[in-house]
């Protein structure tokens, strides 16, 4: 009787020990892995100069170029000296320079046009709603036989440019443009905007053998 006992605390014995030499379980779980969502990259829709032969496809398919979204390429700032009845204006800023006030318009890079008026050498835009702050650009033979040029009303002796802008007459220079002249700067468009011009959809409605039985009989449906 003593001696089972005996066994059993042994086995009891060799049991806990063999327990604790366990390792123990982690007191915490490892977070699961999260996986980064990427997101595709944005393609910037690509800008085209607005040429001549894009204004006779739209005007092949009887599009009216008031409807395209144009752009202008290059940046243009506007500039007047001011008097001092004249400090107050609605258009641009005023700076202060040289001991006189400037009335400063910047029109930025790819800023959004629309056409206002067809004109025979050319297309009016308007980045303003008001019908007096359009500017000219040209498509001539002579000057830019391919792509509307910005058109200034008056070249001067110094190389500099001027146009009417809101009933006032502005210096323009182009800051953007390599050659520093404004007539650097064009009308362009998004890709996408023609893209549905060199697309054409034919629906087919198929055949059916009667309208075939029909067209070959003559006398079929009497």
């Amino acid at each position: 009787m003593c001696m089972n006992r005996f066994i059993t605390l042994l086995a009891l014995t060799v049991l806990l020990g063999s327990q604790s030499c366990e390792p123990k379980k982690p007191l915490y779980t490892t977070p699961a892995a999260t996986v980064q969502r990427v997101e595709p990259p944005i393609t910037k829709d690509p800008y085209v100069p607005f040429t001549r032969e894009l204004f006779d496809k739209l005007s092949m398919n009887n599009i009216d170029v008031k409807l395209v979204q144009f752009y202008i390429d290059q940046q243009l700032v506007l500039t007047r000296y001011l008097n001092n009845d004249q400090v107050t204006v609605k258009n641009g800023v005023i700076k202060f320079n040289n001991g006189k006030y400037v009335n400063e318009i910047v029109i930025p890079q790819y800023t959004p046009v629309v056409c206002e008026a067809v004109e025979g050498d050319g297309l009016r835009v308007n980045a303003e709603s008001s019908p007096t702050t359009t500017l000219k650009f040209l498509n001539s033979k002579q000057y830019s036989p391919v792509n509307y040029i910005f058109n200034p009303d008056k070249w001067n002796k110094d190389g500099t440019v001027e146009t009417i802008y809101d009933g006032n007459k502005y210096t323009v220079t182009c800051p953007t443009c390599s050659t520093n002249q404004p007539n650097e700067a064009k009308l362009v468009a998004k890709q996408s905007a023609f893209d549905n011009l060199d697309k054409q959809s034919k629906i087919i409605k198929g055949r059916t053998i009667g309208s075939m039985i029909g067209n070959n009989n003559p006398n079929y449906g009497k």
